[in-house]
C-alpha cells in the first residue's frame, strides 16, 4: 500500500477480499457508507488496476486497486470542545479517552459536541475519508460507553487502520459489569448479530447476521453482579450489549437492551484497551484507560 496525494492504492488484494463486491469492501474497509463509495465509483474515483467497475464488480486474484478520496463539499462540524482527553499523537494518528454521555461523530441526533468537535476546536486536523461527519474515524464506540478510541490524522493512516480494523487484528478489550452470575466463569461467544427483525433501531442475534465473536472472562464475582473482561474478535455495532444479553446477563444501566437500571446512569462498559500498528512505522502500540468513577464505585474498586 502506498499514497500518491489523494489517492490510496493497493497493489494486490488480499486473499480475504477475493469474490467480494468492490462497493462492499470499500464501504467496509474505510467504514462510509455503501451508497457514498457507489457514488465514487459511479465518478470514477475508484479503478481497478486503471480500470473504470462498475460497483457489483467483484474482486479478483491480482487485483489493484486505488480510490481516491475527494475533497469534502461542505464542513458542517462546527469547533465545540468536550471533555476528552488525548492519549497520544503524532502526524498519523491521535489517541482519545473518550468519556461516557459523548458521540464520537454527528449521528441521526445531529449532536453538535462530539469527540470530532473536540478536536477540531483544538486544532487536530483529520483525515478527508468520511468527512465532514465523520472525518478521521475508523472505528466508534456508543455515546454511553466510555473509553479509549484512535481516530485517523490523514488518508493513509485512515485506510491503514481501518484495513486492521476490518481483518479483525487489532487488540480491544472491555471492562463491564453485568446483571446476573454468569454460568461459566470464561467463554466465547460466536452468534451473528444483525438489525433487530421487529425494531430497526437495536440489534440482535439472528441467524442471517453478520459474523460475531467475543471471548469473556469473570475479573470479580459481586453479590448480585459479576464484572467481566470482554475481548473482541469482531466490531459488530453494540456487540457485547447485544451478545450478553443473548446469554440472558445483560449490562448492569443498559436500558436498550434490558439492564437493570441501578446504581449507574448508564451501561456500565470501559474500552480500556486498544492496541494497533501505526500507520507508518509498523510498530504494534498499546494504550490503556482507567476505569470511570461511576464505574468504580459500582464495583467497590
Amino acid at each position: 500500500m502506498k499514497m500518491q496525494s489523494s489517492e490510496i492504492v493497493i497493489e494486490r488484494i488480499d486473499e480475504v477480499y477475493v469474490d467480494k463486491r468492490v462497493d462492499k469492501v470499500v464501504s467496509e474497509i474505510l467504514e462510509i457508507p455503501r451508497n457514498q463509495v457507489q457514488n465514487y465509483i459511479k465518478d470514477g474515483f475508484i479503478k481497478v488496476c486503471s480500470r473504470f467497475i462498475s460497483k457489483s464488480y467483484k474482486l479478483k486474484y491480482g487485483d489493484c486497486l486505488s480510490i481516491i478520496i475527494p475533497p469534502p463539499k461542505n464542513n458542517k462540524i462546527e469547533p465545540n470542545d468536550a471533555p476528552i482527553k488525548i492519549l497520544f499523537e503524532d502526524e498519523d494518528v491521535v489517541v482519545v479517552e473518550k468519556p461516557a454521555g459523548i458521540v464520537v461523530h454527528p449521528g441521526a441526533a445531529c449532536e453538535d459536541v462530539s469527540v470530532v468537535s473536540a478536536l477540531k476546536y483544538r486544532g487536530v486536523r483529520l483525515s478527508s475519508i468520511g468527512a465532514p461527519l465523520r472525518g478521521g474515524v475508523v472505528h466508534r464506540i456508543d455515546k454511553d460507553t466510555s473509553g479509549v478510541i484512535v481516530l485517523a490524522k490523514n488518508d493513509r493512516a485512515h485506510f491503514f487502520l481501518a484495513k486492521q480494523f476490518f481483518e479483525h487484528s487489532i487488540e480491544r478489550r472491555y471492562i463491564g459489569v453485568v446483571g446476573c452470575h454468569l454460568k461459566q466463569n470464561s467463554g466465547e461467544i460466536d452468534k451473528p448479530i444483525g438489525r433487530h427483525p421487529k425494531n430497526r433501531k437495536l440489534f440482535a442475534v439472528v441467524e442471517n447476521g453478520k459474523e460475531a465473536i467475543t471471548f469473556y472472562k469473570l475479573l470479580k464475582r459481586l453479590e448480585n453482579y459479576d464484572v467481566v473482561m470482554f475481548k473482541l474478535q469482531t466490531g459488530r455495532t453494540h456487540q457485547i450489549r447485544v451478545h450478553m444479553k443473548y446469554l440472558g446477563c445483560p449490562l448492569v444501566g443498559d436500558a436498550t437492551y434490558g439492564g437493570v437500571l441501578k446504581e449507574i446512569k448508564r451501561q456500565a462498559l470501559h474500552a480500556f484497551v486498544l492496541g494497533f500498528r501505526h500507520p507508518w512505522s509498523g510498530k504494534f502500540l498499546k494504550f490503556y484507560s482507567k476505569l470511570p468513577e461511576d464505574m468504580r464505585v459500582l464495583i467497590g474498586g
